[in-house]
């Protein structure tokens, strides 16, 4: 210390003597131990400098040692960058300073990192085992899916269950990040709503806030559902992580006082994006220590994900003694950006500097090795020219620089913009990479093959089964056809027209010449055909549930012709990759997952989708080739040379639901927040509560307590609402507008998906208008300084060059389309009839279709075939062609041979533990069974139930079974009262369905027996209940005992199999035959009973013992 003391710049020449730091770095880097906020704008080297405060410290405090200080930041990349320059910068250290370990390396996680070491060091200090498993966020969803697919009630008719889901979440997050325990969260919640009811509800604003607190409330009974499943899983999510840790540090002295001797010094990244129980956690540990936390209040943008909006402001309080002790320093040169990025960056965040309390950002300027930089503006008619505008714009800036190592991006708010870019940027054969699983979503092979899994799960889903129905190149006509038999067969079945599922229509459609009345046109021979076989294939699909998810998706493409389509497409680029991405995704959730399902599969899918931020896809090098496509959410953190920012339109970025045209200059418009959604905490109960819009009420402020709360609402909240919602937009805009190195553009279009233009956003006009200002008081510069024969003061750039940009910007917004340009860009545009024209792929697809036809019409034989290939000469395609033809003509030839001894149906089980000497006879001399007199009656009742139970909604509806016409008048009448019976049933009445004809692989005395469960129930006290329906009549004493006994051996079977796919004891499963003949049920200790089973002796073991009687009796033949 003292004259010893190593200074900032001698450190820095240690390291890199090429680099000297700024004032502003210096100040930072030799700021005194204790609590330092340092406020650091977009690429002003915060990393670089922090680094080297640690060396700092480091060099000048002989007790602190590098294995002491420790790093957080949010991201694992982002901790793995940081260590890795820390060690760096500490080994050259060490060079210099031997004292320094050079093998001894700073500690660098992530904030949920830190906090599970906490958990998993100190749980024990607070009575919690410290043995636990992360579950991640795909595991939470399946998890919550499960729990609110068995929920005994609704928790909303009309709310999907992904819907639900990710509600239910949502809120219990919010919970955990606000500390609010179940028990207080449904104190204070029935408070608010017991106020809100107070209000008469007589109109909307009061009535919708009541019902979305209703929710809330409802929703905290799956929420300590999904806890208590948790704790007996022994599983942990993060928000339970954060939860423990504070727990632990607020009421440990001795977990503290450890950690904070372990820790000697402490950096901070990324701290606005804090939420409010980290801040909790954080500042009870390292109050009045050495901390530096880092942070930039404009690129706070994870509000959504709770971030709290005071994390920045309220450091110094709560991390030193009243406020006195801490510093606040800032960073200021932005060493990514050339000075016309700048410009544009510093006007939008001219309002976020303003409306800071205490931790402003900086006003960035440029570093003394910036050049001016380009940035550009372009309104454009449509989103289509605009994506068409972009990527002319980016062929520019490849042709300029052709040969250099120059990276490009594209930034889109809104992920429906990726395609449009896409399309417009191949269509140039310039190459794209689209990052994350949001994007891959959108890939239009992905879409059919999700919406494949979406109508398998719910067959109610109509939008997807429609998406799969444009797959077959219908014509409108056919399709409005369709939907008015659907229509008809509702009516026929005496349901309202209305309540009509698409897919009836798809199971059993019209027959060909059908029509609605004689004026209307008549369904076609052709969709009949297309519509009937994607019928059949759903069906087999269906079939198929019980199977692994990647399995079932993979089924789905080859049944649906997906993978074929898009390996055929001539011109089809990236399809195939998009789906094995598609597989990937798919497989990382279903090994990520302990019970994985196609609902919690497909409720994961739409949280990614929601949100439209996206969850994590699967991880890619990004293409130094190609222009990477993005939301501006990803790109933070990252940098390019050239930055497009797309789909700058009001409503789109910034984004919002108003219907009406908002100009920049315009009040931001008005929204309801959390007040309507189910899923976010109301903000006067979260922590950080002080600095959101005020949220209390006046009531006396109106002529009745109902008009006091519209007007305080609509006049005064929600416009609050709307300006925090408009000032995370712009946080957002700012991350956005910082990304560029050199060149930029910035982009929107007076259409975009409405049908009404839409202005300008408020940021493409107040950066246009900056460049504007900054372009004119350029020229007048330069045109003072020549009149003034000041030619040193001239830049580089001619007037005539300032002069074109300067006009450019003025003119870059022109006005709004009019009718008839409208219609001429229309015309210009895609064919507006449905369906749209095959474009190229298909049309070469079809001619080597037809190419292929007339080669085959003058062949006779396999050995014309040889010929030819012969005379084609020895190629490597001739050969792999000859190669598949010879694989092809010996399948043919081949005899196949059936070993049928490792694998039985579980309907054959009986048989074996009856007489294993006759089963192995029948085995190897099959005899044909004579159909039963039910069974064509029970598999018309299967399809029926089958049907019923796969109703998302749990609502009954009868629909016509394909065979139900073959039944005479008397089949019908007992078909009658089994569909009566079944609707009386208790389990069905009470019970909940978790799954409908699942399929089992059963492996028992190393025998793998196959079959099927008709339907597995959660019943109304929560026990898991596998129903097998049974057409017949109920058991009695006279009945045949080896009949009862097969009755025994299925539900033994299906229970052993259900538990060991669950991984539940076989005790936990309960089981019983459905007579719906009768309406009678019996349960399987009675069957066990009626049929003198032994309950004690498992299946297995008797299963076991037939396998080698029956190898006896092989063996003495």
């Amino acid at each position: 210390m003292g004259e010893s003391m190593l200074s900032a710049k001698r450190i820095q020449e240690i390291v890199d003597p090429k680099v000297v730091p700024t004032a502003e770095q210096e100040a930072i880097i030799e700021a005194p131990p204790g609590p330092l906020l340092v406020v650091a704008g977009a690429g002003s080297g915060k990393t670089e400098t922090m680094a080297m405060r640690v060396l700092w410290a480091l060099a000048n405090h002989e007790e602190l040692t590098p294995g002491q200080v420790l790093g957080l930041t949010f991201t694992k990349k982002a901790a793995g960058e940081l260590a890795e320059r820390l060690s760096e910068r500490v080994c050259l250290l060490a060079k210099a300073v031997p004292r320094i370990d050079a093998a001894e390396a700073p500690v660098s996680l992530t904030y949920n990192a830190f906090a599970q070491r906490i958990v998993g060091e100190h749980a024990l200090r607070i009575g919690v085992d410290p043995d636990f498993r992360m579950l991640g966020e795909a595991g939470c969803v399946q998890l919550m899916t499960d729990i609110l697919m068995a929920w005994p009630k609704a928790i909303d008719t009309e709310m999907s269950i992904a819907t639900a889901v990710n509600q239910a979440l949502s809120l219990s997050g919010q919970l955990a990040e606000h500390e609010y325990d179940l028990e207080t969260a449904r104190a204070r919640l029935e408070e608010y709503s017991a106020e809100l009811e107070e209000i008469p509800a007589s109109n909307d604003a009061i009535r919708n806030a009541i019902r979305a607190n209703r929710r809330r409330i409802a929703l905290l009974d799956p929420i300590g559902e999904f806890q208590r499943r948790k704790r007996r899983m022994g599983v942990l999510d993060f928000s339970d992580q954060l939860v423990l840790a504070t727990r632990i540090v607020h009421s440990s002295p001795e977990a503290v006082a450890s950690i904070r001797g372990e820790h000697r010094f402490v950096l901070l990244d990324e701290f606005q994006d804090t939420s409010v129980i980290q801040m909790s956690l954080l500042s009870a540990l390292f109050h009045d220590h050495p901390v530096t936390a880092v942070g930039d209040p404009n690129q706070a943008i994870y509000g959504w994900r709770g971030a709290s909006a005071s994390s920045l402001d309220s450091f110094l309080d709560r991390f030193s003694a009243k406020g006195a002790g801490g510093r606040m320093l800032a960073l200021s040169t932005a060493w990514r950006n050339d000075r016309r990025i700048l410009t544009a960056a510093n006007r939008v965040a001219e309002p976020l500097r303003r409306s800071a309390r205490t931790a402003p950002s900086p006003l960035l300027v440029e570093s003394p090795f910036a050049d001016e930089g380009d940035a550009r503006v372009a309104y454009s008619s449509t989103v289509e020219t605009a994506a068409a505008e972009v990527a002319e714009y980016i062929e520019g800036l490849r042709r300029a620089h052709r040969g250099e190592d120059y990276s490009i991006a594209v930034l889109a708010r809104k992920r429906k913009h990726f395609l449009p870019i896409d399309h417009a940027l191949r269509d140039r054969g310039i190459p794209t990479q689209i990052i994350g699983l949001g994007g891959l979503l959108d890939q239009p092979a992905v879409s059919d093959l999700r919406s494949a899994l979406e109508i398998t799960e719910d067959v109610q889903n109509s939008p997807a089964l429609l998406r799969l129905l444009v797959r077959l190149d219908l014509g409108a006509a056919d399709l409005a056809i369709l939907g008015k038999w659907a229509g008809e067969l509702a009516v026929r079945q005496g349901r309202d027209r209305h309540s009509a599922f698409l897919l009836e229509a798809v199971d059993n459609p019209p027959e060909p010449g059908w029509r609605r009345s004689k004026e209307s046109p008549a369904f076609t021979g052709t969709a009949w055909r297309r519509v009937s076989l994607l019928g059949s294939r759903l069906r087999a699909l269906r079939s198929l549930r019980g199977r692994g998810l990647v399995d079932l998706a993979e089924r789905a493409m080859s049944l649906l012709s997906i993978s074929d389509d898009a390996i055929a497409d001539p011109l089809g680029v990236g399809a195939r990759e998009a789906l094995d991405a598609f597989i990937d995704v798919i497989a990382d959730f279903e090994e990520s997952v302990e019970s994985p399902t196609l609902s919690g599969l497909l409720a994961w899918l739409a949280a990614a989708e929601e949100n439209e931020r996206g969850l994590a896809g699967p991880a890619v090098e990004a293409d130094p080739l190609a222009v990477q496509i993005l939301t501006v959410h990803q790109s933070k953190g990252l940098e390019w040379d050239g930055v497009i920012v797309f789909g700058l339109t009001d409503g789109s970025f910034p984004s919002h639901d108003s219907s009406k045209s908002i100009t920049w200059r315009d009040e931001p418009p008005a929204t309801s927040g959390w007040v309507n959604n189910p899923g976010e905490l109301p903000h006067h109960l979260r922590g950080d509560a002080i600095d959101l819009p005020d949220s209390s009420i006046d009531l006396t402020a109106g002529r009745t307590p109902a008009a006091a709360f519209k007007n305080w609402l609509e006049g005064s909240y929600k416009p609050a609402l709307g300006r925090h919602a408009e000032r995370e937009e712009r946080r957002l805009a700012y991350v956005a507008l910082t990304r560029a190195k050199h060149d930029e553009l910035l982009i929107g279009s007076w259409f975009d998906t409405a049908t009404k233009p839409h202005p300008p956003s408020r940021y493409l006009e107040e950066a246009r208008f900056a460049l504007v200002d900054d372009a004119r008081t350029v020229l007048q510069t330069r045109q003072i300084a020549f009149a003034n024969g000041r030619r040193e003061d001239l830049d580089d750039e001619s007037a005539e060059t300032l002069d074109r940009r300067l006009k450019e910007l003025e003119s870059a917004v022109p006005p709004c389309p009019q009718d008839e340009e409208l219609e001429n860009l229309r015309a210009k545009g895609e064919d507006p009839l449905f369906p749209v024209a095959p474009g190229p792929s298909r049309e070469l697809v079809a001619e080597s279709a037809e190419r292929v036809r007339r080669a085959r019409s003058q062949l006779h034989s396999d050995a014309d075939v040889f010929a030819v290939l012969l005379d084609m000469g020895d190629t490597e395609r001739v050969r792999d062609v000859t190669a598949l033809l010879k694989e092809r003509r010996l399948r043919a030839e081949e005899s196949e041979q059936v070993i049928w001894r490792d694998r039985i149906p579980a309907t054959s089980v009986s048989s074996l533990l009856e007489d294993p000497r006759s089963f192995a006879l029948k085995a190897r001399r099959p005899m044909p069974t004579p159909p039963a007199a039910n069974s064509s009656l029970g598999t018309l009742f299967h399809l029926w139930a089958e049907r019923q139970l796969h109703q998302a909604s749990g609502e009954l509806w009868e629909e016509p079974i394909t065979g139900l016409e073959s039944l005479d008048e008397a089949g019908r009448a007992r078909f009658q009262k089994m569909t009566d019976h079944f609707v009386r049933l208790e389990i069905v009445r009470t019970g909940s369905p978790i799954a409908i004809e699942e399929p089992f692989c059963l492996e028992l005395a190393g025998m793998s027996i196959a079959g099927r469960i008709d339907a597995v129930f959660s019943d109304a006290q929560g026990r898991t209940v596998i129903v097998d329906w049974k057409s017949g009549m109920t058991p009695n004493p006279g009945t045949d005992p080896a009949k009862l006994r097969y009755f025994a051996t299925q539900l033994r079977l299906y229970r052993a199999a259900w538990a060991r796919v669950r991984s539940v004891p076989e005790s936990e499963v309960d089981a019983l035959l459905a007579f719906v003949a009768t309406g009678e049920v019996i349960d399987l200790p009675t069957i066990e009973g009626l049929a003198g089973v032994d309950p004690e002796v498992p299946i297995e073991e008797l299963v076991r013992h037939a396998l080698e009687s029956q190898g006896r009796s092989s063996d003495e033949e």
